[in-house]
Order: C-alpha cells, then structure tokens, then sequence
C-alpha cells in the first residue's frame, strides 16, 4: 500500500478507535443513570426510524463514494457530479422524513414523543456528505470531524443526562451533535467545489437507477441487521432490544478496525479499476493484501473477544449478566463480515458488480428473516444473533463463489495457517489466565496485553509475511535516517 492509503487509513483507524472507547465509556453510565427500558424504547424507535432513511438515502452512501472517486481528476465534472448526487439526497430524504411522521402518528399510540424526536436524526442523513470526502480520498477531515462530533455528545450526554427522564435530552443531544457535524463539513467542503447549479430533472436521470441498484443489497443487509432489532422488539421484548443492541455494538465496535480498510480501498480500487491500463490485475493485488490483514486482525480479535467475554462483563456492566453469553455467541461474525466486506464492498462494488452482489445480500437477508421468526419468538436476542451469523457466513460464501474467477485469495498459503496457530495459542493463555486472575479492570487490561503479545511472538517466529514486511521497512527507514 502506498503512503497515502496508509495515511487515509491511520485517521479511519483513530476514528474507529474513538468509535470504540467511548461507548465503553458511555454504556455503564447510561445503563445505571437512564435504564435497560427508556434506552430500548429509543433503540426501538430507532429501528423503525432507519427503514425510511433506507428509502430515502437510497445506496447514496456507497454509490457518490465510488462515483466521487471515478471524476476526482476533473474539477467541473467533480462539481456537476456532487451537486446532483447532493440535490437528489435532500429530496429523496425529504420526502422519506413526511412518510415517517405520517407513519408515526397513524400508527402508534402511546411512546410517540420517542419517535418524534428519534425522528429528527433524519435531518443529519439527508445533510451527510461524508461520501464525497471518501470519494476524494481527504480522510483527515472526515475523521477529524467525527472525533470531535461524538466527544461533544458524550460530554454533554454525561454532563446533562442524569436519570430516566432525561432520555428526551439524550436523544437531543445524539441528533444536536451530528448537525454540528454536518456543518463543519459544508465549510471544509468549499477547498474541493464551487457551486454549480444543476437540473434536478438531471439528477434523477443520471444517478437514480444506479443508486437504486445499490439500495437493493442495501436493505437486504438490513434485514438482518435493523430488522433484527424490530423483531426482537415485536416478538420478543423491548429489553431484549437494548441487550442485542449493545452485545452486538461491542462485538462489532472492534469489526471496525477492519472495515475502515473498505472505506479507505474502495475511492482506490475504484479510480485504479477504470483509469489505469492494467487496473484489473492492480485490483486483484490490492483486495488479495487487504484479505490477509482482515484476518490477520479478525481471528485473534474475535476468539480474544471470546475469551474474556465472560469476565469483561462481569465488571463492566454487571447489571446486565445476559451480555456476557450474547458477546461470545456473536463474535463469530467478526470474521465473517471481514471477508465479505473484503469481497463484497472493496471488490464487487468498485467493479460493478452490482447485480452479483444484490444476490449474495438478498440471499442472506431471506435466510435471517426465517432463522429470525423461528428462534427470536422462544429466544429473543439469542436467536437474532445465531440469524445474523448464519447470514453472514451465506453472504461471505456466495460472494466468493462468485468472484473466484477473477481473485485467487489462496486461503491455504503459509500466512493463514500462522494466523490459526496464532489465534489458538493466544486464546489458550488468555482462558487460563481469566481463570487465574480475579475479575477486575486491570485484570482484563493484562489479559488482552498478554494475548496481543503471544500473537505477535507467534507471528514474529514463524516469519509471517505481512509481520516481516513491516518490521524490514520500519528498520530500513530507521537505518535511512541513522546514515
């Protein structure tokens, strides 16, 4: 990878990082100041919420990244480009935000001042631009403006919301902070355009039909992942909303790690695929190198996880003993969404393979839907976990049937069977030592420190490729710099 990859994905990776620490950081606090009730009904409400976002953003997200990423080159059609996408995005969302207030009264009764509110989260969707700053590979102010984004609402989530009562002020604050987002990155956004007036008529004639086409994959992977939600929400209990919601944000909160490499190569393999004479084979590499560092990092982090699930929860939110058993159940799909999003967002998507990747999604979304009316009815959330990681190993297994033919991942190279012993002998000392120490923070801390040091030893002696590339290019620039 070249040094600005690197540098692109060093600021996704802080964001990330940020992403992870402060939820840490805010879910005791608003399980024992809000409670396990007003938090689900939020969620819940949220869940209903995000389906009409759905239809109005369409696949805006992912589409203007790769469509931003094609014309960066060229300043007028970079312009032309961005307004229509822009000007299409605030109509659709307009339009999807009437439907979910009109839906909102007509349907429910009692709990409306949750969806009213939730409701204006769809202001900051139809104003994100986010895509275009991906698109153009600027990844510094898009974190940069995220980090500050999500300190500022826990700050004030901390500082303000003190009981249960609060959870109006609570949703206020989530909603305040991306609006503040957004406008940071409409001032950023003047170095990149100059207004441009469009036709909107042009709009939806040129880009429509394509972010159609990307919304279909879109709400089949929400199937099983907001729907999820609903359902436990509907069939199950509204408690069992919060505990799935938060199982899962700290199972996935380290998946993003590893997903930032998509955000960082898709704008790359996308320019490389359509503008360089030999962009197929270039691409080929690039998504063959992001493969092994996606399991280079998701097996230990998800039998880690595993590992010190269990004890974790026990100090972290002890109120809450369910998550233990939900964290450990669902921390397969760690790797499984690693792989597909290596496949699926930074190889079929960039290439066009729309149509292929719509198949594998939908096919994933059909089977959590049944998996879900089965087992959420007698299991809650534990049944909406075992759905969402038999959909996600569907998806990952179509989507490299499907491109077998043009990427040869190798999966039985040296490197991967490194990382396999890696991770088996990482999770045999941390058991022991969860089994060793006493339940506590520091305890914890020096579990996952001794794990991360025996995969690394593991990797380190047995020379594993990527590792050694590493350590001969930190040494060379160090040698380098000492002549």
């Amino acid at each position: 990878m070249d040094r600005k990859l690197i540098k692109n994905y060093i600021y996704n990776i802080l964001y990330q990082l940020v992403k992870i620490v402060l939820p840490l950081i805010l879910a005791p606090y608003t399980a024992s100041h809000i409670g396990v009730t007003p938090l689900g009904s939020y969620q819940y409400a949220g869940s209903i919420m995000n389906w009409f976002i759905l239809f109005g953003i369409l696949g805006v997200n992912t589409y203007g990244n790769r469509q931003i990423a094609k014309v960066r080159d060229d300043i007028k059609l970079r312009n032309k480009t961005f307004f229509e996408i822009f000007y299409m995005q605030v109509c659709n969302m307009i339009i999807a935000m009437i439907a979910y207030y009109l839906f909102v009264t007509a349907v429910f009764k009692e709990g409306r001042m949750y969806y009213y509110l939730t409701g204006l989260t769809m202001l900051a969707t139809m104003l994100d631009i986010t895509w275009f700053f991906y698109g153009v590979e600027d990844f510094k102010k898009a974190s940069i403006r995220n980090i500050i984004v999500k300190c500022l609402g826990v700050f004030l989530i901390m500082t303000l919301c003190k009981k249960p009562e609060d959870i109006w002020l609570y949703i206020l604050i989530n909603i305040g902070s991306e609006l503040v987002g957004q406008a940071i990155m409409f001032i950023q956004l003047r170095q990149y355009l100059t207004f441009e007036p469009v036709s909107l008529k042009d709009a939806y004639r040129n880009h429509f039909r394509a972010t159609f086409q990307l919304f279909v994959p879109t709400i089949a992977i929400s199937v099983y992942t907001m729907l999820d939600q609903t359902m436990v929400g509907t069939l199950y209990s509204k408690d069992h909303v919060e505990y799935y919601q938060v199982s899962m944000n700290i199972v996935k909160m380290f998946l993003m790690l590893i997903t930032s490499i998509g955000s960082v190569m898709l704008p790359r393999v996308t320019n490389v695929y359509y503008n360089d004479a030999d962009g197929a084979r270039k691409a080929e590499a690039y998504i063959s190198t992001t493969m092994k560092i996606s399991l280079l990092l998701a097996l230990p982090m998800c039998f880690g996880m595993m590992s010190i699930a269990k004890s974790f929860m026990s100090w972290y939110i002890p109120v809450w003993p369910v998550l233990g058993d939900l964290i450990m159940l669902g921390c397969p799909v760690i790797i499984l969404i690693s792989m597909s999003n290596v496949t699926g967002i930074q190889y079929m998507v960039p290439t066009g393979m729309y149509n292929q990747y719509s198949a594998s999604v939908i096919a994933g979304s059909c089977v959590n839907f049944v998996i879900n009316l089965i087992l959420i009815p007698r299991y809650g959330a534990y049944g909406a976990i075992i759905g969402s990681i038999i959909a996600e190993l569907t998806v990952t297994t179509i989507q490299l049937i499907l491109i077998r033919k043009k990427v040869k991942f190798q999966f039985f190279q040296r490197s991967y069977f490194i990382y396999i012993v890696g991770t088996a002998l990482m999770a045999a000392v941390v058991v022991s030592l969860t089994k060793l120490f006493p339940i506590g923070t520091l305890y914890t801390l020096l579990e996952v420190a001794a794990g991360m040091i025996v995969y690394a030893l593991v990797l380190f002696i047995m020379k594993e490729e990527l590792m050694m590339k590493v350590i001969h290019a930190v040494f060379r620039r160090g040698g380098t710099a000492n002549a």
